[in-house]
C-alpha cells in the first residue's frame, strides 16, 4: 500500500505529493517565528488518517473550527493497492459516507464499516483470517498522542482503547483465530459475570439478603409455602367447603362493589357542600362615592345596586335548595349502602366461622393471595438459584475452553519459532547499528491475563521515555523490513513525532532509514521531524538523503492549513 497524494476539493491546503521510500514532513522555523511546532506536520498525518477513513469521533480533524475549515470540503487521499489505483473523498460534514473510487468508478457508501470492509477484502484477498483494514492500520499510523509508550498500544493515552494484539499477531504469523476465539469467550465470561451481579441484585431486592444468605431462606420459605397450601386442601376436603365456598367468593365480589360505590357516592357528598356566601357590599359608602361626583347621582346607583344583589340572593337561594336536595338523596344512598355492606357482612362471618379451622383461613380470599404471593416469591428465588447454579457451570466450562485455547495459542507461537527468531535477529541488528550492541531480545508468550499474549521486546537501557519512543521505531521498522513479516506487511509506516530522542539515537536512526534500511518500491515510510533537532547533523553523509526525501514543510507563515486555529471541544 503505497500513499500517492494527498489534497483537499476545493483545495484549501498545497497538495503532498508521496513516493515509495522515506517521505519527511518538516517543521521549520522563518523570519516571522523561530518555533517549529504548531505548524501543521500534526494536522498533516491527521487529515491522512481521517482520508482513511479514521473515525471522525477519534479524529482532530473533527476539532478543527468551521471557520477555519468549511466541513463540506473533501479530504482526499490517492493510493496504490496490490498495483490498483483507489482515491477515498470524504467530508466532516458527510464522514460516514465516505467515496471511493476505483478504475474510474465512484462508490458513495451509506456506511462508515461498508467501505471499511471493503478496503478489507482488497487488502487481504487470499486471507482467512483477516485483519480489519482500520485494524492494522492503527499500530501502522500510531497517534502521535499515544506517546509512543508500547509496541502494542498506539491509540491516545487518554482514550483508554483496549490494546488489540490482532494485528501483530497477523504479521508474526501467530494464529489469529485461536487470539479471536479467546476473546470471544472472555467476551461471554463478561457477559455471565453481568448476569450474576443481576442475579444477585434482583435476590437482594426479593429478601433484603445477599445471595448465600437468602439461600438458607429458601428451605424456610418452601415450607411456609407448603403449610398454606395444606390447609387450604384440609379446607377443600372439609364437607361444608364445598357448599359455601361459593357464596362466600360471590360475598366478598358484592362487598368490593359496594364500597367502591360508597366511595363514588361520599366523594360526590363532599362536592355538594354549600356555596359559602360572597361578602356583603356596603350600599353607604358607594352613595357617597357617586354623590361626591355628582349630586343624587349615588342615591340612584345604591338604588339599582339594591335590585342587582337582591336578584343574585334569589339565584343563590335557589341554587342552595338544589344542593340541599341532592345531598339529602346522596346520604340516602350512601344510609343504603351502609345497611347492605352490614347485611352481607354478617352473612360473610356466619359463613366463614363455618369453615374456621383453628384460627386459620379467616378469610378465603386472602388466604389465597398469601398462596400465590408466596408461591411466586418462591418460584422466583428457585429460579435464580438454578440460573445462578447454571451460569457458575457455564463459567467454569468457559474458563475451561480459555485454558484449552491458550494451550493452542502456545502451539501456534511455538511453530512460529524460527519466524520468531529470524524476526529477533532483524531487531538485533538495528539495535547493534543504533545502540552499537546486541543486548536486545524478543518474545511472545501467552499470559492467563486480559490481554491474552505479551509481546515483549526488550532493548539496552529500556523504561525510559525516550528509549521506550527508540523500542516502538525498532518494532515497527523491523516489522517492515523482516523477511518474513514483510510479506504479510501492507508496506505502509507513519510515524508522527516519535524521534523525541537523544541526538546520538536520533542521529544513527535516520542514518539507518536512510542508508541502511533498503525499502523497495512497494515500502512506503512517513515521518515528522523538526528542523532544528537535525541543524547539527548537516555534515552527516546521510543529510543529502534526507533533504531529497522531504515532501512538505511548514512553517509559521506557511502553515499546512494556512489558518491559525484554537480547536473546539468535540460534538
Amino acid at each position: 500500500m503505497l500513499i500517492e497524494r494527498l489534497y483537499t476539493e476545493p483545495a484549501t491546503i498545497d497538495p503532498i505529493v508521496f513516493t515509495a521510500g522515506v517521505n519527511v514532513i518538516l517543521g521549520e522555523s522563518d523570519v516571522t517565528s523561530s518555533k517549529n511546532n504548531g505548524v501543521g506536520k500534526s494536522l498533516c498525518i491527521e487529515f491522512l488518517n481521517f482520508a482513511l477513513l479514521k473515525r471522525k469521533t477519534e479524529s482532530r480533524v473533527a476539532r478543527i473550527p468551521k471557520e477555519s475549515f468549511d466541513p463540506r470540503n473533501l479530504i482526499c487521499v490517492d493510493f496504490r493497492l496490490h498495483g490498483i489505483g483507489y482515491t477515498i473523498k470524504r467530508s466532516l460534514e458527510e464522514a460516514e459516507h465516505p467515496r471511493i473510487i476505483v478504475d474510474g468508478r465512484e462508490t458513495v457508501y451509506a456506511k462508515l464499516k461498508d467501505a471499511t470492509d471493503f478496503l478489507t477484502g482488497r487488502l487481504f484477498p487470499d486471507q482467512d483470517e483477516q485483519v480489519g483494514f482500520r485494524e492494522i492500520l492503527g499500530p501502522l499510523i500510531r497517534d502521535e498522542r499515544s506517546e509512543f509508550k508500547s509496541i502494542v498500544g498506539c491509540f491516545d493515552t487518554k482514550a483508554r482503547i483496549p490494546d488489540n494484539y490482532a494485528p501483530h499477531l497477523m504479521l508474526l504469523g501467530i494464529d489469529l483465530g485461536i487470539y479471536r476465539a479467546i476473546k470471544g469467550i472472555q467476551r461471554e465470561l463478561d457477559a455471565i459475570a453481568t448476569e450474576e451481579a443481576r442475579i444477585k441484585d434482583s435476590v437482594r431486592l426479593v429478601r433484603q439478603k445477599d445471595l448465600d444468605d437468602a439461600r438458607s431462606d429458601l428451605n424456610a420459605l418452601d415450607e411456609e409455602v407448603e403449610t398454606i397450601r395444606q390447609g387450604i386442601d384440609a379446607l377443600e376436603n372439609a364437607p361444608a367447603y364445598d357448599i359455601v365456598k361459593g357464596e362466600i367468593l360471590d360475598i366478598e365480589d358484592r362487598m368490593s362493589d359496594l364500597r367502591r360505590s360508597k366511595d363514588v357516592l361520599v366523594q360526590r357528598a363532599a362536592n355538594l357542600a354549600p356555596i359559602a356566601l360572597e361578602p356583603g357590599i356596603d350600599s353607604g359608602e358607594i352613595r357617597d362615592f357617586y354623590d361626591q361626583l355628582r349630586a343624587g347621582l349615588g342615591t340612584s346607583i345604591v338604588r339599582e345596586l339594591a335590585e342587582v344583589i337582591t336578584f343574585k340572593s334569589k339565584i343563590e337561594q335557589f341554587q342552595r335548595h338544589l344542593l340541599d336536595e341532592k345531598s339529602r338523596v346522596v346520604d340516602v344512598e350512601i344510609r343504603n349502602l351502609n345497611k347492605q355492606l352490614a347485611e352481607l357482612d354478617r352473612r360473610y362471618a356466619k359463613l366463614v366461622a363455618v369453615l374456621d379451622q383453628k384460627g386459620q383461613l379467616r378469610n378465603l380470599r386472602q388466604t389465597y393471595a398469601s398462596f400465590q404471593a408466596k408461591s411466586d416469591e418462591l418460584g422466583q428465588l428457585k429460579s435464580f438459584f438454578s440460573r445462578y447454579d447454571q451460569l457458575l457451570i457455564e463459567r467454569q466450562t468457559k474458563k475451561s475452553e480459555i485454558e484449552a485455547e491458550r494451550l493452542a495459542l502456545q502451539a501456534s507461537i511455538s511453530a512460529a519459532a524460527d519466524r520468531l527468531r529470524s524476526f529477533e535477529r532483524t531487531i538485533l541488528a538495528i539495535h547493534q547499528f543504533i545502540q552499537g550492541n546486541r543486548k536486545a531480545s524478543f518474545e511472545v508468550r501467552t499470559t492467563p491475563r486480559k490481554h491474552v499474549v505479551d509481546i515483549v521486546l526488550r532493548i539496552d537501557d529500556d523504561g525510559s521515555h525516550s528509549v521506550e519512543r527508540e523500542k516502538v521505531f525498532i518494532y515497527d521498522i523491523a516489522l517492515l523490513l523482516n523477511d518474513y513479516t514483510k510479506s504479510r506487511h501492507p508496506g505502509l509506516l507513519v510515524h508522527d513525532n516519535i524521534f523525541d530522542v537523544d541526538d546520538d539515537t536520533l542521529r544513527k536512526s535516520l542514518e539507518f532509514i536512510l542508508t541502511r534500511a533498503r525499502l523497495d518500491e512497494n515500502k512506503q515510510y512517513i515521518l515528522t521531524l523538526n528542523v532544528d533537532r537535525i541543524e547539527h547533523a548537516r555534515e552527516e553523509v546521510w543529510y543529502y538523503e534526507l533533504e531529497q526525501s522531504v515532501v512538505a514543510s511548514f512553517t509559521k507563515s506557511n502553515r499546512f492549513l494556512k489558518a491559525q486555529y484554537q480547536e473546539v471541544g468535540r460534538e
